[in-house]
Protein backbone atom coordinates (compact mmCIF):
# COMPACT_ATOMS: atom_id res chain seq x y z
CA UNK A 1 0.00 0.00 0.00
CA UNK A 2 3.09 2.53 1.27
CA UNK A 3 4.93 1.83 -2.74
CA UNK A 4 1.38 2.41 -4.31
CA UNK A 5 0.76 5.61 -2.55
CA UNK A 6 4.27 6.72 -3.01
CA UNK A 7 3.71 6.16 -7.21
CA UNK A 8 0.87 8.13 -6.89
CA UNK A 9 2.72 10.86 -5.12
CA UNK A 10 5.18 11.06 -8.18
CA UNK A 11 2.44 10.80 -10.37
CA UNK A 12 0.67 14.14 -8.67
CA UNK A 13 3.79 16.09 -7.73
CA UNK A 14 4.63 17.59 -11.85
CA UNK A 15 1.39 19.17 -11.24
CA UNK A 16 2.50 20.86 -8.19
CA UNK A 17 5.66 21.44 -10.00
CA UNK A 18 4.66 23.33 -13.17
CA UNK A 19 2.61 25.42 -10.64
CA UNK A 20 -0.47 24.64 -11.76
CA UNK A 21 -1.90 23.56 -8.73
CA UNK A 22 -0.76 24.70 -4.84
CA UNK A 23 -1.00 21.16 -2.83
CA UNK A 24 -2.72 17.90 -3.40
CA UNK A 25 -3.61 15.39 -0.51
CA UNK A 26 -4.04 11.97 -0.76
CA UNK A 27 -6.79 9.73 1.42
CA UNK A 28 -7.18 6.18 1.80
CA UNK A 29 -10.30 4.72 2.87
CA UNK A 30 -10.06 3.66 6.65
CA UNK A 31 -9.99 -0.28 8.54
CA UNK A 32 -14.16 0.49 8.10
CA UNK A 33 -14.34 2.19 4.88
CA UNK A 34 -18.37 3.93 5.43
CA UNK A 35 -16.70 5.51 8.69
CA UNK A 36 -14.04 7.75 7.69
CA UNK A 37 -10.20 8.57 5.77
CA UNK A 38 -7.18 8.43 6.50
CA UNK A 39 -4.45 10.71 5.59
CA UNK A 40 -1.04 8.97 3.17
CA UNK A 41 0.57 11.65 2.29
CA UNK A 42 0.80 15.61 0.09
CA UNK A 43 2.59 17.61 -2.30
CA UNK A 44 3.13 21.01 -1.28
CA UNK A 45 4.59 23.78 -3.87
CA UNK A 46 5.91 25.59 -1.19
CA UNK A 47 9.50 24.31 -1.79
CA UNK A 48 9.32 25.07 -5.78
CA UNK A 49 7.89 28.77 -5.65
CA UNK A 50 7.17 31.31 -3.49
CA UNK A 51 4.67 33.00 -5.44
CA UNK A 52 2.15 31.59 -2.82
CA UNK A 53 3.77 33.86 0.07
CA UNK A 54 1.02 36.26 0.69
CA UNK A 55 2.13 39.05 3.01
CA UNK A 56 -0.01 42.48 2.11
CA UNK A 57 -2.18 43.59 4.50
CA UNK A 58 -1.54 41.32 6.73
CA UNK A 59 -2.14 41.95 10.55
CA UNK A 60 0.24 42.20 13.37
CA UNK A 61 -0.98 38.88 14.86
CA UNK A 62 -1.16 37.26 12.02
CA UNK A 63 2.76 37.83 11.23
CA UNK A 64 3.60 36.70 14.49
CA UNK A 65 1.52 33.32 13.70
CA UNK A 66 3.67 33.37 10.43
CA UNK A 67 7.04 33.93 11.89
CA UNK A 68 6.26 30.93 14.48
CA UNK A 69 5.07 28.73 11.72
CA UNK A 70 8.17 29.25 9.95
CA UNK A 71 10.10 27.37 12.35
CA UNK A 72 8.08 24.37 11.52
CA UNK A 73 8.35 21.49 8.95
CA UNK A 74 6.36 21.15 5.92
CA UNK A 75 3.94 17.93 5.74
CA UNK A 76 5.48 16.96 2.55
CA UNK A 77 7.87 14.80 3.20
CA UNK A 78 9.38 14.18 -0.56
CA UNK A 79 10.96 18.23 -0.26
CA UNK A 80 11.44 19.09 3.56
CA UNK A 81 11.33 22.67 3.78
CA UNK A 82 9.87 25.38 6.38
CA UNK A 83 5.72 25.93 6.43
CA UNK A 84 6.56 29.51 4.64
CA UNK A 85 3.59 29.54 2.04
CA UNK A 86 -0.20 29.20 2.04
CA UNK A 87 0.05 25.79 1.04
CA UNK A 88 2.14 25.09 3.74
CA UNK A 89 -0.47 26.39 6.77
CA UNK A 90 -3.12 25.12 4.70
CA UNK A 91 -1.95 21.92 4.76
CA UNK A 92 -0.69 22.09 8.35
CA UNK A 93 -4.55 22.49 9.46
CA UNK A 94 -5.44 18.82 7.68
CA UNK A 95 -6.41 15.88 10.10
CA UNK A 96 -5.25 12.46 9.96
CA UNK A 97 -8.81 11.19 9.57
CA UNK A 98 -11.98 12.99 8.07
CA UNK A 99 -15.10 11.04 8.90
CA UNK A 100 -17.24 10.52 5.86
CA UNK A 101 -20.65 11.83 6.99
CA UNK A 102 -21.48 14.20 6.59
CA UNK A 103 -19.83 15.51 4.35
CA UNK A 104 -18.44 16.44 0.59
CA UNK A 105 -16.25 13.27 1.22
CA UNK A 106 -18.71 11.41 1.48
CA UNK A 107 -20.71 12.35 -1.38
CA UNK A 108 -17.88 11.41 -3.76
CA UNK A 109 -17.17 8.09 -2.17
CA UNK A 110 -20.65 6.65 -2.60
CA UNK A 111 -21.04 8.52 -5.81
CA UNK A 112 -17.88 7.19 -7.41
CA UNK A 113 -18.32 10.49 -9.62
CA UNK A 114 -15.06 13.65 -8.94
CA UNK A 115 -16.46 17.03 -7.91
CA UNK A 116 -14.72 20.43 -9.36
CA UNK A 117 -15.36 23.18 -6.48
CA UNK A 118 -14.59 27.02 -7.43
CA UNK A 119 -15.66 29.47 -4.71
CA UNK A 120 -15.75 32.63 -6.38
CA UNK A 121 -16.41 34.68 -3.13
CA UNK A 122 -13.70 35.96 -1.34
CA UNK A 123 -11.74 33.55 0.79
CA UNK A 124 -11.08 33.22 4.44
CA UNK A 125 -8.61 32.09 6.73
CA UNK A 126 -9.97 29.09 6.64
CA UNK A 127 -11.74 28.61 2.89
CA UNK A 128 -9.19 30.81 1.20
CA UNK A 129 -8.08 28.08 -1.91
CA UNK A 130 -10.50 29.26 -4.85
CA UNK A 131 -10.15 25.86 -6.78
CA UNK A 132 -11.26 22.29 -5.10
CA UNK A 133 -11.12 19.18 -7.53
CA UNK A 134 -11.87 15.64 -5.34
CA UNK A 135 -11.31 12.77 -7.29
CA UNK A 136 -12.06 9.02 -6.33
CA UNK A 137 -9.83 5.97 -6.88
CA UNK A 138 -9.58 2.55 -6.12
CA UNK A 139 -9.33 2.48 -2.03
CA UNK A 140 -8.88 5.93 -1.70
CA UNK A 141 -9.59 9.51 -2.38
CA UNK A 142 -7.32 13.09 -3.88
CA UNK A 143 -7.71 16.29 -3.78
CA UNK A 144 -5.94 18.76 -5.86
CA UNK A 145 -6.07 22.43 -4.30
CA UNK A 146 -5.61 26.23 -5.75
CA UNK A 147 -5.55 29.66 -5.11
CA UNK A 148 -6.65 30.55 -8.19
CA UNK A 149 -10.15 30.01 -10.17
CA UNK A 150 -9.53 27.22 -12.74
CA UNK A 151 -11.88 25.95 -15.49
CA UNK A 152 -13.37 22.11 -15.26
CA UNK A 153 -10.51 20.31 -17.29
CA UNK A 154 -12.37 16.44 -17.34
CA UNK A 155 -9.50 14.92 -19.32
CA UNK A 156 -7.29 15.52 -16.90
CA UNK A 157 -9.72 14.12 -13.91
CA UNK A 158 -9.89 11.31 -16.15
CA UNK A 159 -5.99 10.79 -16.43
CA UNK A 160 -5.89 10.76 -12.54
CA UNK A 161 -8.48 8.39 -11.89
CA UNK A 162 -6.82 5.76 -14.70
CA UNK A 163 -3.18 6.25 -13.60
CA UNK A 164 -4.27 6.25 -9.52
CA UNK A 165 -6.43 3.50 -10.21
CA UNK A 166 -3.59 1.60 -12.38
CA UNK A 167 -0.73 1.95 -9.33
CA UNK A 168 -3.02 0.46 -6.67
CA UNK A 169 -4.04 -2.39 -8.74
CA UNK A 170 -2.30 -5.69 -7.11
CA UNK A 171 0.55 -6.90 -9.12
CA UNK A 172 0.31 -9.89 -11.99
CA UNK A 173 1.06 -13.02 -11.50
CA UNK A 174 4.45 -14.09 -13.50
CA UNK A 175 4.23 -17.08 -15.94
CA UNK A 176 6.59 -19.31 -16.91
CA UNK A 177 7.25 -21.31 -19.89
CA UNK A 178 6.32 -25.02 -20.09
CA UNK A 179 8.66 -27.04 -18.46
CA UNK A 180 10.47 -24.57 -16.04
CA UNK A 181 9.92 -24.22 -12.21
CA UNK A 182 9.35 -21.33 -10.55
CA UNK A 183 11.93 -20.68 -7.83
CA UNK A 184 9.29 -20.08 -5.17
CA UNK A 185 8.38 -23.56 -5.80
CA UNK A 186 11.48 -24.91 -4.05
CA UNK A 187 9.94 -23.41 -1.20
CA UNK A 188 9.21 -25.85 1.54
CA UNK A 189 5.76 -27.25 2.23
CA UNK A 190 5.04 -25.60 5.33
CA UNK A 191 6.33 -22.57 4.64
CA UNK A 192 3.90 -22.29 1.51
CA UNK A 193 0.71 -23.65 3.61
CA UNK A 194 1.50 -20.77 5.81
CA UNK A 195 1.98 -17.82 3.11
CA UNK A 196 -1.36 -19.37 1.52
CA UNK A 197 -3.07 -18.78 5.17
CA UNK A 198 -1.97 -15.54 5.20
CA UNK A 199 -3.09 -14.57 1.74
CA UNK A 200 -6.27 -16.16 2.50
CA UNK A 201 -6.99 -13.87 5.79
CA UNK A 202 -5.74 -10.89 3.73
CA UNK A 203 -7.91 -11.63 0.87
CA UNK A 204 -11.40 -12.33 3.26
CA UNK A 205 -10.24 -8.94 5.41
CA UNK A 206 -10.16 -7.15 1.67
CA UNK A 207 -13.44 -8.47 0.74
CA UNK A 208 -15.04 -7.71 4.03
CA UNK A 209 -13.79 -4.32 3.77
CA UNK A 210 -15.61 -3.53 -0.07
CA UNK A 211 -18.82 -5.79 1.59
CA UNK A 212 -19.16 -2.96 4.05
CA UNK A 213 -18.54 -0.35 1.42
CA UNK A 214 -21.15 -1.44 -0.47
CA UNK A 215 -23.46 -1.98 1.49
CA UNK A 216 -23.41 0.86 3.38
CA UNK A 217 -23.62 2.33 -0.02
CA UNK A 218 -26.99 0.73 -0.72
CA UNK A 219 -28.69 1.22 2.67
CA UNK A 220 -28.01 4.99 1.93
CA UNK A 221 -29.38 4.62 -1.45
CA UNK A 222 -32.38 3.52 -0.70
CA UNK A 223 -32.54 6.09 2.68
CA UNK A 224 -32.15 8.87 -0.40
CA UNK A 225 -35.20 7.45 -2.46
CA UNK A 226 -37.24 7.62 1.09
CA UNK A 227 -36.58 10.85 1.67
CA UNK A 228 -37.14 12.20 -2.11
CA UNK A 229 -40.85 10.14 -1.97
CA UNK A 230 -41.38 11.59 1.55
CA UNK A 231 -40.45 15.20 0.61
CA UNK A 232 -42.61 14.55 -2.44
CA UNK A 233 -45.69 13.87 0.01
CA UNK A 234 -45.78 16.66 1.87
CA UNK A 235 -46.80 19.87 0.57
CA UNK A 236 -44.68 22.43 2.23
CA UNK A 237 -40.66 22.37 2.63
CA UNK A 238 -38.88 24.74 4.87
CA UNK A 239 -35.55 22.71 4.44
CA UNK A 240 -33.93 20.49 2.15
CA UNK A 241 -31.92 18.76 3.83
CA UNK A 242 -32.67 15.06 5.38
CA UNK A 243 -33.30 16.58 9.26
CA UNK A 244 -35.28 19.57 7.85
CA UNK A 245 -37.71 16.89 5.51
CA UNK A 246 -38.17 14.83 8.31
CA UNK A 247 -39.22 17.45 10.93
CA UNK A 248 -41.66 19.20 8.09
CA UNK A 249 -43.32 15.45 7.75
CA UNK A 250 -43.85 15.12 11.27
CA UNK A 251 -45.55 18.74 11.56
CA UNK A 252 -47.78 18.09 8.35
CA UNK A 253 -48.66 14.24 9.70
CA UNK A 254 -49.55 16.34 13.25
CA UNK A 255 -51.32 19.18 11.08
CA UNK A 256 -53.62 16.05 9.72
CA UNK A 257 -53.99 14.95 13.12
CA UNK A 258 -55.72 17.75 14.41
CA UNK A 259 -57.73 18.34 11.20
CA UNK A 260 -59.17 14.96 11.40
CA UNK A 261 -59.83 15.33 14.65
CA UNK A 262 -61.80 18.35 13.92
CA UNK A 263 -64.26 16.45 11.19
CA UNK A 264 -64.48 13.87 13.49
CA UNK A 265 -66.47 16.07 16.18
CA UNK A 266 -68.13 18.00 14.04
CA UNK A 267 -69.81 14.73 12.13
CA UNK A 268 -70.50 13.55 15.66
CA UNK A 269 -72.30 16.72 16.53
CA UNK A 270 -74.06 16.56 12.99
CA UNK A 271 -75.21 12.95 14.13
CA UNK A 272 -76.61 14.41 17.64
CA UNK A 273 -78.19 17.39 16.17
CA UNK A 274 -80.16 15.14 14.06
CA UNK A 275 -80.70 11.86 16.20
CA UNK A 276 -81.94 15.17 18.63
CA UNK A 277 -84.62 16.23 15.93
CA UNK A 278 -86.11 13.14 15.02
CA UNK A 279 -86.55 12.05 18.95
CA UNK A 280 -88.40 15.72 19.19
CA UNK A 281 -90.35 14.92 16.36
CA UNK A 282 -91.64 11.73 17.62
CA UNK A 283 -92.42 13.10 20.98
CA UNK A 284 -94.82 15.97 19.20
CA UNK A 285 -96.27 14.09 17.10
CA UNK A 286 -96.13 10.29 18.09
CA UNK A 287 -99.69 9.39 15.40
CA UNK A 288 -96.98 9.88 12.84
CA UNK A 289 -94.50 7.23 13.71
CA UNK A 290 -97.66 4.48 14.19
CA UNK A 291 -98.56 5.74 9.99
CA UNK A 292 -94.95 5.40 8.79
CA UNK A 293 -94.57 1.94 10.36
CA UNK A 294 -98.34 0.84 9.04
CA UNK A 295 -97.19 1.83 5.63
CA UNK A 296 -93.89 0.00 5.50
CA UNK A 297 -95.97 -3.22 7.06
CA UNK A 298 -98.39 -2.89 4.00
CA UNK A 299 -95.83 -2.19 1.21
CA UNK A 300 -93.69 -5.63 2.64
CA UNK A 301 -96.99 -7.66 2.18
CA UNK A 302 -97.72 -6.86 -1.18
CA UNK A 303 -93.80 -7.88 -2.12
CA UNK A 304 -94.22 -10.98 -3.08
CA UNK A 305 -91.00 -12.85 -3.96
CA UNK A 306 -90.92 -15.99 -6.78
CA UNK A 307 -88.16 -18.22 -7.32
CA UNK A 308 -88.76 -21.57 -9.77
CA UNK A 309 -85.91 -24.23 -10.44
CA UNK A 310 -85.99 -27.20 -12.23
CA UNK A 311 -84.87 -30.18 -10.69
CA UNK A 312 -85.68 -32.64 -12.99
CA UNK A 313 -87.16 -33.87 -16.16
CA UNK A 314 -90.43 -32.77 -15.61
CA UNK A 315 -89.93 -32.24 -12.22
CA UNK A 316 -89.75 -28.17 -10.17
CA UNK A 317 -89.18 -26.76 -7.02
CA UNK A 318 -91.35 -23.19 -6.44
CA UNK A 319 -90.30 -21.15 -3.54
CA UNK A 320 -92.51 -18.32 -2.47
CA UNK A 321 -92.12 -15.70 -0.02
CA UNK A 322 -94.67 -12.81 0.85
CA UNK A 323 -96.26 -11.27 3.29
CA UNK A 324 -99.44 -12.83 5.32
CA UNK A 325 -102.37 -12.52 3.75
CA UNK A 326 -105.54 -14.00 4.09
CA UNK A 327 -106.19 -16.65 1.55
CA UNK A 328 -102.71 -16.02 0.44
CA UNK A 329 -101.99 -19.72 0.51
CA UNK A 330 -105.61 -20.57 -0.93
CA UNK A 331 -104.75 -18.73 -3.85
CA UNK A 332 -100.99 -19.96 -4.27
CA UNK A 333 -102.74 -23.45 -4.63
CA UNK A 334 -105.37 -22.69 -6.99
CA UNK A 335 -102.71 -20.66 -9.26
CA UNK A 336 -100.42 -23.82 -8.98
CA UNK A 337 -103.33 -26.22 -10.03
CA UNK A 338 -104.46 -24.17 -12.56
CA UNK A 339 -100.93 -24.05 -14.39
CA UNK A 340 -101.62 -27.64 -14.79
CA UNK A 341 -98.96 -28.55 -11.88
CA UNK A 342 -99.27 -31.96 -9.89
CA UNK A 343 -98.33 -31.08 -6.49
CA UNK A 344 -95.93 -33.55 -4.76
CA UNK A 345 -94.81 -31.93 -1.81
CA UNK A 346 -95.40 -28.94 0.42
CA UNK A 347 -93.56 -26.87 2.89
CA UNK A 348 -95.16 -23.89 4.64
CA UNK A 349 -93.30 -21.47 7.12
CA UNK A 350 -94.14 -18.55 8.46
CA UNK A 351 -92.27 -15.79 10.83
CA UNK A 352 -94.08 -12.67 12.13
CA UNK A 353 -96.06 -10.85 9.16
CA UNK A 354 -93.51 -12.56 6.63
CA UNK A 355 -94.62 -16.37 5.23
CA UNK A 356 -92.56 -18.60 2.64
CA UNK A 357 -94.28 -21.62 0.92
CA UNK A 358 -92.09 -24.40 -1.08
CA UNK A 359 -93.64 -26.47 -3.33
CA UNK A 360 -92.50 -29.51 -5.02
CA UNK A 361 -93.95 -30.06 -8.28
CA UNK A 362 -94.36 -32.20 -11.78
CA UNK A 363 -95.59 -30.76 -14.65
CA UNK A 364 -98.03 -32.92 -16.68
CA UNK A 365 -97.60 -30.93 -20.34
CA UNK A 366 -94.11 -31.84 -21.56
CA UNK A 367 -91.91 -28.81 -22.96
CA UNK A 368 -92.39 -26.98 -19.79
CA UNK A 369 -89.80 -24.69 -19.52
CA UNK A 370 -88.72 -22.63 -15.71
CA UNK A 371 -88.90 -19.11 -17.52
CA UNK A 372 -92.38 -20.01 -18.57
CA UNK A 373 -93.66 -21.44 -15.34
CA UNK A 374 -92.24 -18.74 -13.31
CA UNK A 375 -93.80 -15.82 -15.72
CA UNK A 376 -97.37 -17.92 -16.22
CA UNK A 377 -97.47 -18.51 -11.87
CA UNK A 378 -96.58 -15.02 -11.18
CA UNK A 379 -99.09 -13.55 -13.37
CA UNK A 380 -101.87 -15.93 -12.01
CA UNK A 381 -100.83 -15.03 -8.45
CA UNK A 382 -100.67 -10.98 -9.17
CA UNK A 383 -104.04 -11.32 -11.05
CA UNK A 384 -105.80 -13.09 -8.25
CA UNK A 385 -104.75 -10.59 -5.41
CA UNK A 386 -106.16 -7.61 -4.88
CA UNK A 387 -105.86 -5.05 -7.77
CA UNK A 388 -104.45 -2.36 -5.31
CA UNK A 389 -101.20 -4.26 -4.38
CA UNK A 390 -98.12 -1.97 -5.55
CA UNK A 391 -95.02 -4.12 -6.59
CA UNK A 392 -94.00 -7.49 -7.31
CA UNK A 393 -90.46 -8.22 -7.11
CA UNK A 394 -89.10 -11.11 -9.08
CA UNK A 395 -85.82 -12.97 -7.71
CA UNK A 396 -83.79 -16.08 -10.11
Amino acid sequence: MMRSVERVKEFLRPLVDSRDWDFCVIWKLGDDPSRFIEWMGCCCSGSYTDNNIKHENVEVEEQEERQKMMSCICRDEHNKHHIRSLACESLSRFPLFIPLYPGIHGEVVMSKSPKWLINSGLGSKQDMFRTRVLVPVRDGLVELFSFTMKPVDESMVDVIISHCNAFFEPFPEQTFPCGEQAPCLTVMNKQENVVMQDNKKLTNNENFKSKNLHSERKRRERLNQRIYALRALVPVMTKMNKNGALSDAVDYINELLVEKQKLEDELSGISEVECRAEEEAVIANPEAEKVSYELNKKENNNEVNLEVHETGEGDFLIRVAQGHKRDGFKRLIEAVDSCGLEIIHVNFTRLDLSVMTILNVKANKDGTTREDLRDLLLEMMITSENPNAESAKQCT
